[in-house]
């Protein structure tokens, strides 16, 4: 009897171990199991909504602040050419040539899109020679303009624009001393462009354009005047915004 009941409580002993362990297991098993969703819900959080895979992407604005800038430009003059006459007669020549230019400017933006300037560039035109041998005549001209900028679009920092001026060209000839002209020419001056920048920070940006002058008719007390003088500058700057 005492064999049945010792054999018994072997086996009885033997099934709470074996229970308990399980219980041990699966407990172990159900906290894994809690440990891995919360590691996954806390990932699925960091990337979006949890259970929603559409990631909205980052606001990004590329806006210009409104503001005051300033603006120093160097440029090619390529060649172009206006008539000269004298005492109101054709002469025959024409003063050409390529040339330079330097200026500067302060302007303001308006809007994101929008800015207005004020500018003064000096301009090398180009030269006529009078005879063979001999002087000759050298153009150039001091170009004052107001002009409005259109911002077209910007991406990846890059903004191609639209211009349009207008202002005064204060042309000038230099002559041999026997036809120096009196005094220079105070003419009319408009222009158009196109170019683009390039924003290096959020204050310098690089800008790379193309510009048509028209200068005016000048003439000049001395009796020497050009025809319908024009320019074109590619011009290469930087703009500093405050």
């Amino acid at each position: 009897m005492m064999c049945v009941f010792g054999r018994a409580g072997r086996l009885l002993l033997a099934s709470l171990a074996i229970a308990a362990l399980a219980g041990t297991a699966f407990a172990g098993a159900a906290h894994a199991a809690d440990k891995a969703d919360a590691e996954m819900e806390a990932m699925m959080a960091s990337l979006g909504k949890p259970g929603d895979f559409s990631l909205a992407a980052p606001a990004v604005s590329e806006d210009a602040a409104a503001g005051w800038y300033f603006r120093a430009d160097v440029g090619y003059v390529p060649a172009s050419s206006a008539s000269l006459s004298y005492l109101g007669l054709p002469t025959g020549l024409d003063v050409s040539g390529a040339g330079w230019s330097l200026g500067g400017g302060i302007g303001y933006r308006f809007l994101p899109f929008l800015r207005a300037e004020v500018s003064l560039d000096y301009l090398s035109l180009g030269s006529a020679s009078l005879s063979p041998f001999g002087p000759g005549v050298g153009a150039s001209a001091t170009v004052g303009l107001a002009s409005v900028y259109w911002d077209i679009i910007t991406l990846a920092g890059f903004t191609p624009y639209l211009s349009a001026g207008a202002g005064f060209a204060i042309n000038t000839l230099n002559a041999p001393a026997g036809l120096q002209p009196a005094g220079n020419s105070w003419d009319f001056a408009w222009s158009a462009g196109a170019g683009v920048s390039f924003a290096v920070s959020s204050s310098f940006s690089l800008d790379l354009g193309y510009r048509y002058l028209d200068l005016g008719s000048p003439a000049y007390a001395g009796g020497l005047a050009l025809g319908n003088s024009t320019a074109q500058q590619v011009r290469f700057g930087l703009r500093y915004a405050l």
